[in-house]
């Protein structure tokens, strides 16, 4: 899951009211149990349960600080996976990013730019690029079979599907569709295409993509090409 969220809200949304709250009151300063049942206007022992759900899951982590006499104290702060909860704005950053630099550097060099992250996209997924060397029908099975495993490690949820010799790629998530939906004449005919051209090395047709309102994005590659 894309624990990612743009507002408190979506927090509160993705975690319950009281533990975003908890979330956003530990952002501001580490805090005891004393300090949350407190903040938060509820009895210690609610606080000890949410504490105990967010530590689960990786989001806070308790410590303990000593107060002079007396016991040592037990505190809690975000953790990194805590503080990747708190609202980003990487949707609207990356969309204002392409239009500028479509603005100052024209489409063509943001496609040029696009297909080179397209290149490292592939390349950091651990998928090696075919090598040119002409295939049989069920090499090409085989590889494009690969490609959809390593589409799927990438997170688009992707199946393949054979008729006669015609493959068709399914993709039903897009892992820029925020971004795609204000840009899709970049990112869907640039990156999105340039991730399936530069792997498979091969020629397909786009039947299906959500940028057009589909719910799901088809390819179609030919065996017998």
């Amino acid at each position: 899951m894309d624990d990612t969220v743009e507002t408190m809200g979506e927090l509160s949304s993705l975690l319950g009211q009281m533990k975003g709250n908890i979330i956003q009151e530990l952002s501001y300063s580490e805090r005891s149990m004393d300090d949350l049942a407190h903040l938060l206007g509820i009895n210690k022992n609610a606080v000890k349960e949410h504490m105990e759900s967010l530590e689960k899951k990786g989001y806070v982590q308790p410590f303990f600080r000593g107060g002079g006499t007396g016991r040592p104290k037990k505190f809690y702060r975000l953790t990194e996976k805590g503080m990747g909860l708190l609202p980003k704005r990487y949707i609207s950053f990356a969309t204002m990013l392409v239009e500028e630099l479509e603005s100052e550097f024209g489409r063509e060099k943001v496609n040029f730019i696009l297909g080179k992250v397209a290149d490292k996209i592939v390349g950091e997924s651990g998928w090696k690029r075919p090598s040119g060397i002409p295939e049989s029908r069920e090499e090409k099975l085989k590889r494009l079979q690969e490609f959809v495993g390593t589409l799927n490690k990438l997170g688009y949820y992707a199946r393949l599907e054979v008729t006669d010799d015609v493959v068709r790629i399914i993709r039903h998530n897009c892992i820029f569709y925020e971004l795609a939906k204000n840009n899709s004449r970049i990112i869907c005919t640039a990156l999105g295409s340039d991730i399936i051209k530069n792997s498979i090395n091969q020629d397909f047709r786009i039947r299906e993509k959500f940028s057009d309102g589909d719910n799901k994005c088809v390819v179609e590659v030919n065996l017998t090409d």
